[in-house]
């Protein structure tokens, strides 16, 4: 969040001026209702699932890398194509194209369309790199537009992986428009010994989001609980965190660890189900 700090030098004439100024910008002060406060909240959220979706997209580019150098293949039932390039087993970093092409509906239950192209180096050994660069995606009508890094910072015995957004765009079906930046990290807790095995590995994630919408009101996503997130479930499906605007907390629970697209949020005392 920026803090603009005004100074002059002006004087009283300056002094006056940034009087005004404070009390023309008080009058114009808007309060959010309820109903539009618990969209930007939802909206937060959803940009929340977004990084768990890059994270999938991610880890499936480096799967499909994994089994063209292990022989092991990718068995994972995913619309799109994947084109990995080079295809030989020797040369990085590779460049992953997944192409979703005008739509097609994603083990997810998620419609998606346009590309997601990823520059993989050996994801599976520490310090190595993936950056994906979205091109005309949307998913279920919602577009996409930026660029998010995701690097392997695991260490022996725990796989740590963080992943980073900025400034990215998100344009939704009213093509209203909003920018996020954000860090996350997912520190394995499961399937760490079947490193083959992408399927049987389960995340706690922290960090936190900060969304910029049109009206210049910020956002700010901050986990308390890390969330529990399984590469066998498309969602988060339990932890605890904090939305904060204009000096509201809303609280916010992914449940006790069902798989479901559902988040419980706390507003003002009362309770409401988001669908991510």
């Amino acid at each position: 969040m920026v803090k603009q700090s005004w100074f002059s030098a002006l004087g009283l004439i300056g002094l006056l001026f940034l009087t005004l100024n404070a009390c023309t910008k008080d009058e114009a002060e808007v309060v959010l209702s309820e109903e539009d406060t618990l969209d930007m909240a939802t909206r937060t959220l959803k940009s929340q699932q977004l990084i768990g979706t890059s994270f999938g997209i991610a880890t499936r580019g480096a799967a499909e890398v994994d089994g063209l150098v292990s022989n092991v293949p990718e068995v994972r039932s995913s619309c799109g194509t994947i084109t990995v390039t080079p295809a030989d087993l020797k040369t990085f970093p590779k460049t992953v194209v997944v192409d979703f092409g005008t739509g097609c509906t994603d083990v997810d239950g998620k419609n998606k369309s346009g590309k997601v192209t990823m520059i993989v180096g050996k994801i599976w050994e520490p310090n190595s790199l993936v950056t994906l660069q979205y091109e005309n995606y949307s998913e279920d009508g919602v577009k996409l537009d930026g660029k998010f890094s995701f690097s392997n910072n695991s260490s022996n015995t725990a796989g740590i992986y963080q992943i980073k957004a900025d400034k990215v765009k998100i344009t939704d079906a009213k093509n209203e428009t909003w920018t996020w930046s954000g860090t996350h990290n997912f520190t394995q807790t499961q399937g760490h010994a079947s490193w083959w095995n992408w399927n049987d590995d389960v995340y706690d994630v922290t960090g936190n989001i900060d969304v910029l919408f049109p009206n210049n009101e910020v956002v700010t996503w901050n986990i308390n609980t890390p969330l529990l997130k399984a590469n066998n479930c498309y969602w988060v499906s339990k932890g605890l965190g904090v939305l904060k605007l204009n000096g509201t907390d809303i609280l916010v629970d992914y449940g006790d660890g069902s798989c479901d697209n559902n988040a419980i949020v706390t507003l003002n005392g009362k309770t409401f189900t988001v669908k991510l």
